[in-house]
């Protein structure tokens, strides 16, 4: 009926209001958690006891490979003898600016989940009781 203060409309702004505040609250903590993970990760990479056991991993995998593609060696000694000593070297010499680029690229997300969380956060506490939002004007 047109007169009743309870409409529809109002009925699905409440209950808009009531998932987004909702989806708010579930998604806070999955983010903080997502933050702590990242922290662990840049303290792994970090941490040097950490990255000799990787860089052996992928040094072993590229001769494995090296292997399967020309299990004679025949390719390989063609271009050069020590080949597998140079790869391992130039690997060697590169791994730190793969680390020093994974730790900015966990640094970077940590700031974009900061950013959301904290944009998140503002949002709820924003959102008003009847499920609109407050909008402040200067």
């Amino acid at each position: 009926m047109p007169n009743e203060k309870d409409s529809d409309r109002d009925h699905a702004q409440i209950g808009g209001g009531r998932v987004l505040k909702g989806f708010i609250l579930l998604a806070l903590p999955w983010l903080s958690f997502q933050r702590d993970m990242l922290a662990i990760m840049k303290r792994g990479i970090e941490d040097a006891s950490h990255l000799r056991p990787i860089a052996n991993l992928t040094s072993r995998e590229m001769q494995a490979l090296m292997m399967i593609f020309d299990p004679s060696g025949k390719w390989r000694n063609l271009v050069d003898s020590d080949l597998q000593e140079k790869i391992k070297q130039a690997y060697t010499e590169t791994f730190p600016e793969f680390v020093s680029g994974s730790v900015r690229c966990i640094e970077a997300q940590d700031a974009l989940l900061g950013f959301i969380s904290d944009l998140l956060d503002k949002l709820r506490k924003d959102t008003k009781p009847n499920g609109g939002t407050a909008v402040k004007t200067k």
